[in-house]
């Protein structure tokens, strides 16, 4: 998949992202947090450096596929990406590495156009065509229902944060 047209009531494409999109997924993944997490204050900026560093250095790797939408006049509508992990041996996967969907974004103009549901599919079609037989994500509530009707199932992963 080099590129993927979408039509319906905009026109857009999705494609890989390469070094050039790379302020865009530090940009929508810290936005996406900014909107997720509206209860709490979040310092962003101390986060941008990490977070440019941690994506180039694995797009750099293979480790990160970035899926970027884009309008037919080029303008960016939305972002995700695959995180290719590593796992532990279980019984019920065949491979020692997993990719994880994280960071999806679509600007606010864009949403409820189908923009989120072509980036995953777009990643679920890579991730098929490169043997994998396994998507993780965690999902903001608002995410939930593109997640649920594209056949992801909730898991139930339990957490603890530890305050020193």
């Amino acid at each position: 998949m080099g590129v993927e047209n979408f039509k319906g009531s905009l026109e857009f494409r999705v494609t890989f992202a390469g070094p050039y999109d790379l302020e865009t997924l530090v940009r929508h993944r810290l936005e996406m947090w900014r909107e997720i997490n509206t209860d709490r204050k979040l310092d962003n900026d101390c986060s941008v450096e990490a977070s440019r560093d941690w994506i180039a250095r694995n797009l750099f790797q293979g480790k990160l596929i970035g899926f970027v939408a884009r309008t037919v006049d080029e303008v960016v509508a939305g972002s995700g990406c695959l995180w290719i992990r590593e796992e532990q041996p279980r019984p019920f996967t065949r491979r020692l590495e997993a990719p994880y969907l994280m960071s999806m974004y679509t600007e606010p103009v864009y949403r409820r156009l189908g923009i989120a549901e072509a980036i995953v599919r777009c990643a679920i079609s890579w991730c098929k065509s490169h043997g994998y037989d396994i998507i993780y994500l965690h999902s903001s509530p608002a995410g939930r229902r593109l997640y649920d009707k594209l056949g992801f199932k909730q898991t139930n992963e339990m957490r603890l944060h530890i305050h020193s």
